[in-house]
Formats: structure tokens, sequence, C-alpha cells
């Protein structure tokens, strides 16, 4: 798992929607921290060159992040959520939730899959599914995954993998069923028409033929 990322949390005075409309233009978005040992939130402002690539890294969710809060405080914590434009995807608002060492968090964790161009069924012309594209836990922050690798380089033809299959954390809960598929590797299904389809659609092609032909002979 990757080591964590410091970002600045700076004092935010402004408050409104005009007032967070001037901020963004300066290169910063607004941001709220809280957490389980802080009673009210704190208002914050940070950079969206901070922030910008690790919201594009694909798993923001479980990126780890050591903030300095405009306090001079260090906290641990997680971007909670992130608010972005429908249209420009700029992103417009971040929730940080703090992370207390020694206690439980619930994280969803992407599942990705490598090995695929070594699959040998893959290359014979079998179909793997993926169903599940990432898991819900309960971890201790400093075992919170960035994702889970799953390598499907082994599978054969009617072989899965299930969420009890995964390798995970040693003090990851899962919240979702472990009988759950993941992954699952089958022959593709050949639709093929049965002599009856074929007679339906032959018997169609004819009546619209003779339609056709009739409207023809009432013309002349």
């Amino acid at each position: 798992m990757a080591e964590f990322v410091k970002i600045a949390l700076e004092e935010r005075s402004e408050k409104g929607k005009e007032a967070v409309k001037k901020l963004r233009p300066t290169g910063y978005v607004p941001a709220v921290f809280y957490g389980p040992e802080y009673k009210d939130s704190i208002t914050a402002k940070v950079k969206v060159s901070e922030v910008a690539p690790l919201i594009r890294s694909g798993h923001w969710e479980t990126i780890r992040i050591l903030a300095t809060l405009p306090d001079g405080k260090e906290e641990m914590c997680l971007m909670r959520e992130v608010q972005k434009n429908i249209i420009t995807q700029d992103v417009m608002h971040i929730d940080f939730i703090q992370l207390v060492k020694g206690r439980k968090v619930a994280v969803n964790v992407p599942v990705l899959l490598e090995g695929k161009e070594a699959c040998a069924a893959l290359k014979q012309g079998a179909v793997l599914e993926q169903t599940l594209y990432e898991i819900e836990m309960d971890v201790l922050p400093i075992e919170i995954p960035d994702s889970v690798v799953l390598n499907v380089s082994g599978l054969k033809v009617g072989d899965s993998f299930l969420v009890k299959d995964l390798s995970l954390p040693e003090s990851a809960e899962i919240v979702i069923d472990p009988e759950e598929m993941v992954v699952s590797v089958a022959l593709p299904q050949i639709e093929t028409e049965t002599e009856e389809e074929e007679e339906e659609t032959a018997a169609g092609e004819v009546e619209v033929v003779a339609k056709g032909k009739a409207k023809e002979e009432e013309e002349e």
C-alpha cells in the first residue's frame, strides 16, 4: 500500500455561494474536515494542484492523506466525498474524514484484474466477465489498500473467483456476501435460429412481398 500523501488544508474565511465562486479561480476549492474526535467540522480550502492528481488516480477514496489543518495540527484522513461540476467535471467541493489510529473505517476498494493477456482460456475464445468492481470493507487505517488486485492468468473455462477468494488485509471485515461472484470465465453464447424461427421469418418475408405485389397490381 502507498505511503501517506501530504496536503495542506488552509483557513477559509470565504462563505456563501458568491464567495466560493471567487475562490475557485484562485486555484483553490472549498473543503470541510470532520471526524470522530471533532465535535464541529472545520471549514477550509485546498489547492486544486494538490488534490487533482489524487482524484484522477481512479482510487481517490482509498488514498491515505496526512493533512495539515489550519491550526497547524496534522491529521490522517481520507477524501470521503468529491463534488464535481456535471458539465466541466471541475472539482467543486471536497469532504475529508479523519482517520483514528486503531479504529476501523468503512471504505470501498476497487477490484482490479491482471494477467488477462496471459490467460489461455481467453486466447482460445472464452469470455471473462467481471461482476464486482469494488468491495466494501471495514479496515484499520494503516491497512487500507489502494486496490484489490486479482490475477486471472490461470483461470480456465468454468472457473470463477468469489469474494472469499480475494487476498485482503488482516484487519478487513467484509460487508458484502463472501459468496458473491467477482469474476468468471465461460464460453461465448452463440445464438442460433431454430427451424421454427426460420419458417416464421420466411413467412413474414413472403407476406411483405405479396402485399407489395398486390399494391403494384392495384396501381396498374
